[in-house]
């Protein structure tokens, strides 16, 4: 499953990256998937990505 893979990639440095992994963790749209966005959503420093988050959770019925 890519869930596990993508929650660790919403941890990568850059923050392009952890953009891109809550789209996809959005899309996807698990319990798992919304549990690491949500958790995502407390540490996230990056505007751009904060709001990918944000973005996936509320797509994603979060």
């Amino acid at each position: 499953e890519a869930v596990p893979a993508l929650a660790a990639a919403l941890a990568d440095p850059e923050p392009l990256v952890r953009g891109h992994a809550a789209w996809a963790l959005g899309r996807i749209g698990t319990p798992a998937a919304r549990r690491s966005l949500d958790a995502a959503r407390g540490r996230e420093p990056d505007a751009g990505a904060l709001a990918e988050v944000e973005a996936a959770l509320a797509g994603s019925g979060g």
